[in-house]
């Protein structure tokens, strides 16, 4: 009888340890691949958009961080990140988007999106819409620009309220 006393005192004290163990455990892989996920996400959903979307931005300032246990999407990372610090005149603007192509497939096979195949990643969709209004805002400031520098002084007069009866 001392022996199955021993065994149920055992799993009484270590059956409520292990599955908060197991479970803490449980989180913190689930929190690590929502990161992953989320960044992959935000990469996928701005990966073609111009101006380049601050969140892109920002998403890729912290892949060294999320995919630190991806060694394959650290290194390329870290080759496209020089290809978008080095913008000389012989810039291969070609090597660079498929550096980033790369990143976004080896992203993908970790995260277990086997079936996504780098033509997919290349695939992007933007309205005519919003492609006219970049190429507007972008005349309007350069507009906007040109009067502001040609003008020596702006006037402001003061002028007598108008008072509704």
């Amino acid at each position: 009888m001392k022996i199955i006393e021993a065994i149920n005192l055992a799993a009484i004290l270590v059956g409520p340890i292990l599955a908060v163990v197991v479970t803490l455990w449980w989180q913190s892989r689930k929190q690590k691949r929502d990161a992953k996920e989320k960044l992959f996400l935000s990469l996928m959903a701005h990966r073609r958009a111009f101006p380049p979307a601050p969140e892109w931005v920002n998403s890729l300032n912290v892949i060294d961080v999320i995919f630190a246990d991806v060694p394959q999407v650290v290194q390329l990372w870290h080759g496209y990140y020089a290809g978008l610090c080095h913008t000389a005149p012989n810039d291969n603007h070609q090597q660079r988007e498929h550096t980033y192509l790369l990143m976004l497939s080896a992203m993908a096979r970790n995260l277990g999106y086997r079936k996504i195949e780098q033509t997919d990643i290349d695939k992007f969709y933007t309205p005519q819409a919003h492609e006219d209004q970049v190429y507007l805002n972008s005349e309007i400031q350069t507009e906007l620009l040109r009067v502001l520098k040609n003008t020596h002084a702006v006037s402001a007069s003061q002028t007598a309220p108008i008072i509704e009866a």
